[in-house]
């Protein structure tokens, strides 16, 4: 199993660039010249028949990479302009330095974008605008070199971050909208969460040499997963029965959501749960025998009659389709007290957010899994603060209940007591009802077949996204939730 890969922030990526100048004994010129090369390699292999390159290039380092990728354009005979966003006499050290070698290899370079001409489908953009230290909104000029490159027909590059996303949180008001960003010495948090996953395209990430010692103690924002760095579940014996692989409890669908809860329990049941019982209301029975008959199906008109259906689960989840009525309020605040693991998602975590039902109850065994509205109404505040650092956001939803907290998104945020880790899984198709149903199921499942809370999260969160991106092949558009059951039962073997 590999391991995850830490996630940086700009600050000590730019301490881990100096440990590299220092390590390897370079010039900063040295190591910005290793960065333009490595951009420019990554652009030549991607777009091969390139007729023509536009650089984009601000005043600071970032500016000076794509100097040095201009230059290289040159070298090779390629067509290539540059736009100083900067004025070249206002340039200092390293980006001085670059901006001289790319006139010296005969870069055109203007100093207004009207200058520019206009780029077509050959034309690769390259974004070298603002690097890391950004932060706050563009100002003029860089704000309209943004809306220039935008606006080109053919593919954009980024240099280490599409200028205008925030590095640290990936919050991103008006940014740079890249096919493909390379990223170097350290790989940014905000890259990988917020709206860094819809901005950067795909992820390039070179170390440009950098040796293994320079990132001993550096201070780590999380541990990003994927399918290779998670634990998976254990072969099974052959003799194996299935009180052994846990009994889990969907609490939920109120009146006119029934399918919510019976989607969760076929997700409990695709994802190998030995038992699935649910306790919903009278009217979905028939529909819930039909759709899925292993599915041990009980009526409950109120919590009172919840009690009795409690002793037998090792595992409950509750919320989908559980409805913010009196009736959800009763079944939760039993639901809530059971001494088994729980998973709460839906109107379970908007019932808890409304501190009449189990108010300052906190559970080390219990996951949370609100997207960002709720995680708002857990904490709150508005969702616009949630989008401005989903990492803080997490964070704060786990001390205030403990337990594991899955903040869902295209960079879903597992935050725990012992750090916040970090999923990139899935796809836009997968943005329709009933997905995050699906969540909930699985991971009662691999709580049920003893996976701690933590494991069982990122697990979950990981099958769920790879299921997506398996059922998307046949296209994104239409995705429905039960569409990825069969594609989980493959993955969770």
């Amino acid at each position: 199993m590999d391991t995850p890969q830490p996630l940086y922030s700009a600050a000590t990526v730019r301490e881990l660039d100096r440990r590299a100048i220092a390590a390897l004994k370079i010039p900063s010129l040295a190591l910005m010249k290793r960065a333009g090369r490595a951009a420019f390699a990554q652009l030549q292999q991607r777009w091969p028949e390139v007729r023509r390159i536009q650089v984009f290039c601000g005043g600071g380092n970032n500016g000076g990479d794509g100097y040095v990728i201009a230059a290289l354009a040159a070298q090779k005979q390629i067509p290539v302009t540059v736009y100083a966003c900067v004025d070249p006499g206002k340039l200092q050290g390293d980006a001085r330095e670059a901006h001289d070698y790319a006139h010296r290899e005969g870069v055109h370079i203007v100093t207004s974008l009207t200058e520019l001409d206009d780029a077509d489908g050959d034309t690769v953009a390259v974004d070298a605008l603002l690097g890391t230290g950004f932060a706050g909104e563009l100002r003029e000029p860089v704000a309209h070199a943004v809306e220039r490159i935008n606006a080109c027909p053919g593919p954009v590059l980024a240099v280490d971050l599409p200028s205008g996303l925030h590095a640290d949180s990936g919050a991103a008001a008006h940014a740079v909208q890249a096919d493909v960003t390379v990223t170097f010495i350290g790989r940014k948090l905000g890259l990988h969460c917020g709206r860094g996953p819809a901005l950067c395209g795909e992820v390039v990430f070179d170390t440009l040499g950098a040796p293994e010692q320079i990132y001993a103690d550096a201070e780590v924002l999380a541990q990003r997963f994927d399918g290779a760095s998670i634990a998976r579940l254990p072969k099974r014996a052959a003799d194996s029965y299935k009180n052994q692989f846990g009994h889990v409890l969907i609490v939920g669908g109120d009146s006119g959501t029934g399918g919510a809860a019976l989607m969760a329990a076929q997700a409990a049941a695709r994802s190998g749960a030995g038992l699935i019982s649910l306790a919903t209301r009278p009217e979905h029975l028939v529909a819930a025998l039909t759709r899925c008959p292993e599915v041990m199906a009980h009526p409950v008109i109120s919590g009172q009659e919840l009690e009795p259906l409690l002793d037998g689960p090792t595992v409950i989840a509750a919320g989908p389709g559980l409805g913010r009525a009196p009736w959800g309020e009763q079944l939760l605040a039993r639901a809530g007290r059971a001494a088994v693991p729980l998973v709460l998602d839906a109107d379970a975590l908007n019932i808890l957010a409304g501190g009449r039902v189990l108010a300052g109850l906190q559970r080390d065994d219990w996951v949370l899994t609100p997207h960002v509205g709720e995680a708002a109404r857990l904490l709150g505040c508005d969702s616009a603060e949630v989008l401005a650092d989903p990492r803080a956001a997490a964070i704060a939803v786990q001390q205030k209940f403990s337990g594991v907290v899955i903040l869902k998104g295209a960079g879903t945020v597992i935050a725990h007591d012992g750090g916040v880790d970090l999923i990139n899984s899935g796809n836009p198709g997968m943005a329709s009802g009933g997905m995050g149903d699906l969540l909930t199921g699985i991971i009662a499942a691999l709580l049920g077949q003893h996976l701690s809370p933590l494991r069982a999260a990122r697990l979950a969160v990981w099958l769920h996204g790879e299921a997506g991106n398996r059922a998307a092949e046949d296209g994104q558009r239409g995705l429905l939730a039960t569409d990825l059951l069969p594609c989980v039962r493959r993955l969770v073997d």
